[in-house]
């Protein structure tokens, strides 16, 4: 096994381009493409590796570990309850980091991606497991930060004296959270604009200075809520230099439909009818140095990392 520190040098060369496979991959009934996305990807001297997502089971993780292939994380991996930083009193997540800090080093990931800015001090189960999304959000639901009482998803509360008070807390949580486990990276995921998710602005990413994650189809969807461009969004994150990974996912929403029609994407590269230009992305990505790409997608074939070679080369 490589140990982490020897893929953190790999990781923050320049010459290191990676794909990762969400481990979602692993529920489909023939994966045997996958060597031959491997194959692919090392003509281009690019490396294919697997994330593993929290809802993902034990068997699951050993499942990933057995294909070989390099892992990252998406935090809390077998964790109970869901990362936050904005919490006055966060004890949970730190024992959710420890966890997660020593499950790292059994697996020898070196970078993990969390989500860790609720607009609330209640701790929150991490779904997955048999729990939904909404499902666990939704013991924490605030229905003044919501477009409308019977909404899922918020207006905008960024210039509130709570929000910008919660967004100090996470900047200065994140600090310590390098100084105590600085040897691994910990990026932070802009939120799904729904219930008392906080990290929707590329804005409020860059205020953070510090490692990041972009979800293209949680921006996409937080641009319609919050009425703002997406490419924007992106260069102002890509402008912080701290952008070091991307999930990477189409999305069916256009900004024609009703808000409360909207969702997450989630959808494979190859899905033709795309609202976001996923080519586009890819280029702002690459002309930034951004060398991590997760194709977080429902379902992912070896078109799909075509796909995305034909965006990257």
């Amino acid at each position: 096994m490589i140990k982490p520190v020897d893929r953190i040098m790999a990781l923050n060369s320049s010459a290191y381009v990676r794909v990762d496979l969400s481990s979602t991959v692993l529920a489909q009934a023939d994966i045997s493409w996958i060597a031959d996305a491997q194959v692919l990807l090392e003509k281009h001297d690019i490396v294919l590796g697997m994330q593993i997502h929290n809802s993902a089971s034990v068997q699951e993780l050993e499942q990933a570990k057995d294909l070989g292939l390099s892992l990252s994380f998406h935090s809390p991996v077998l964790g109970k309850y869901m990362l936050n930083f904005a919490s006055e009193n966060p004890e949970k997540s730190w024992r959710m980091i420890d966890e997660q800090y020593k499950l790292m080093w059994e697996y020898g990931v070196c970078r993990t991606v969390f989500h860790g800015f609720l607009m609330t001090d209640i701790d929150i189960c991490a779904f997955g497991h048999g729990k939904s999304y909404y499902e666990c959000m939704n013991v924490a639901r605030r229905s003044e930060l919501l477009r409308s009482p019977e909404s899922n998803f918020v207006c905008d509360f960024t210039c509130s004296e709570e929000y910008l008070m919660r967004r100090e807390r996470v900047k200065d949580n994140l600090q310590e959270l390098r100084e105590r486990y600085g040897e691994f990276h910990w990026c932070i995921e802009n939120d799904f604009p729904a219930i008392t998710s906080g990290l929707l602005r590329g804005k409020d990413m860059a205020f953070l200075n510090h490692e990041l994650c972009f979800d293209t189809g949680h921006m996409w969807a937080t641009c319609k809520m919050l009425d703002l461009d997406f490419y924007d969004e992106l260069q102002t994150a890509l402008e912080s230099g701290k952008v070091e990974m991307i999930h990477l996912h189409a999305s069916k929403y256009t900004f024609d439909m009703p808000h409360d029609e909207w969702g997450d994407g989630h959808l494979p590269l190859t899905y033709s009818q795309s609202a976001i230009d996923l080519k586009r992305v890819v280029k702002m990505c690459k002309a930034s140095g951004v060398g991590h790409f997760v194709l977080e997608c429902g379902t992912t074939q070896l078109a799909d990392i075509e796909k995305f070679l034909n965006y990257y080369i």
